[in-house]
Parts: structure tokens; C-alpha cells; sequence
């Protein structure tokens, strides 16, 4: 006949072991999570950037058509990046609050909200 006392003891340490585990897998799929929205943006801002670059030279080049006048046009689309720029620069407060808010969701939201996007097939 087995000591209940060390049977007892056995279960609690198993139990203990698997809720650490447990713990373990739920920050590794955290960090998974958020390393995958990370390159998701990445890659998307790589491709903005590049959308955003034609779109540069074809309004440069259309603006030259207009103002006949290559300098002229591209002085123009550099003055509208710089609008941009600065435009980003004041709101940046606002940005970064948005995104830091959107990275602090997708770490503590739970597993319950995964489990009804997938049901709702978001």
C-alpha cells in the first residue's frame, strides 16, 4: 500500500508541473502572436512604401506634364511628402498610442476572443 501522504504529493507537483507548462505554451503563443502581427506589418509597410514611391514618381511626372516643368513637378511632390511628414510628425502621440493600445490587446486578450473570431471567421 502506497504512503497517501507521497501520492499526495506526487499529484500536487504534477499539477504544478502542468499549470507551468500550461503557463509556458500560453506566453509562447502570445509571442507568436505578436511576432506575427509584427512581420504582417512589416511586409505590409514594405509594400506601402513601395506603392507610395510610384505613386510619387507618377504624380511628379504628371505634375511636370501639368506645370511644364520637370522641376517644378518634382518640387511639388516633395513638398506634399513633407506636408506628409510633417502631418505624421504631429500626430505621432496619437499613432503611437494606437498602435501600442492595438499590441497591448492582441497580449492580454484572452483565449476565449480567439476561439470566437475563429467561430465568427475573423
Amino acid at each position: 500500500m502506497e504512503n497517501p501522504i507521497k501520492a499526495l504529493r506526487q499529484y500536487i507537483t504534477h499539477y504544478l508541473n502542468l499549470r507551468f507548462q500550461e503557463f509556458r505554451l500560453e506566453a509562447l503563443e502570445r509571442i507568436v502572436n505578436v511576432m506575427g502581427y509584427l512581420i504582417m506589418g512589416a511586409v505590409a509597410f514594405f509594400l506601402i512604401m513601395v506603392m507610395f514611391g510610384f505613386a510619387a514618381f507618377g504624380l511628379a511626372e504628371w505634375l511636370c506634364y501639368v506645370f511644364n516643368s520637370r522641376t517644378l513637378g518634382y518640387f511639388t511632390v516633395s513638398a506634399v511628402i513633407l506636408l506628409l511628414l510633417i502631418l505624421l510628425f504631429l500626430f505621432r502621440r496619437n499613432l503611437f498610442r494606437m498602435l501600442g493600445g492595438k499590441i497591448l490587446w492582441i497580449l492580454t486578450k484572452s483565449r476565449n476572443d480567439d476561439k470566437e473570431e475563429e467561430k465568427r471567421g475573423y
